[in-house]
């Protein structure tokens, strides 16, 4: 019997350390959060604009016309209306074709799937707090009940009231973590599938044309 004591006022003890920790990691992570969701909508009205001013397949279409000249030169106005993702990897394709012709084709390649890891990876937080934010938020609800059970049986309506306004509070936040973090990685991650496929394709076309013996660009 004194042993379960034991057992029983050490979890206590236990429990009752993690409640700071936990509310801490809570605000943090809706801070997060509210940061993230304000860089979304921000991306969301960058890609909005280019969208509405050009179809992207059709500037693909375009880059992958000048690139396949003989003396190739993209325009300004064209680069400026690529999305912020593919001026990058634009940059770093055009590195890798101005290379030795014979390691060409791996090094698109790697550079390739280096480019689809990281876009991939872009997600990991999001999901890591679709999972994090309801479970703190469980913790956060069942922590303070023991206290307010024992209140509850001593009449401390005050201490009852107080470990009460925690667990709901718990729970609302964590739970509207997990539900911001699942809408931002849904549309995330369809935008990244959007962005890979427009990668490939622009890749793909390229390196088409530079198998053809006709066309001269970056050193043909």
């Amino acid at each position: 019997m004194k042993l379960i004591n034991l057992l029983q006022s050490i979890l206590s003890v236990i429990s009752s350390a993690m409640l700071y920790p936990v509310m801490i990691l809570l605000v943090v992570l809706f801070v997060w959060v509210v940061i993230t969701t304000g860089e979304f909508f921000s991306e969301y009205r960058e890609r909005k604009k280019h969208t509405i001013k050009r179809e992207m397949k059709e500037l693909i279409e375009s880059l992958i016309e000048s690139l396949s000249q003989k003396t190739p030169e993209i325009s300004p106005f064209l680069i400026r209306e690529m999305p912020v993702y593919f001026r990058e990897y634009l940059g770093e394709f055009i590195d890798e074709l101005k290379g030795d012709k014979d390691a060409r084709g791996i090094r698109i390649e790697y550079l390739l799937q280096s480019k689809e890891q990281k876009m991939a990876r872009s997600l990991d937080k999001l999901r890591l707090m679709i999972r994090i934010g309801p479970t703190l938020g469980l913790m956060g609800t069942i922590i303070p009940m023991g206290p307010a059970l024992s209140a509850l049986s001593k009449g401390d309506l005050e201490m009852l009231s107080s470990n009460i306004i925690i667990a709901f509070t718990t729970t609302v936040v964590g739970l509207s973590i997990g539900i911001t973090a699942y809408f931002l990685s849904m549309m995330k991650n369809r935008w990244i599938h959007e962005d890979i496929k427009n990668i490939e394709y622009f890749t793909e076309g390229i390196m088409k044309n530079k198998e053809e013996p006709t066309t001269g660009g970056f050193g043909g």
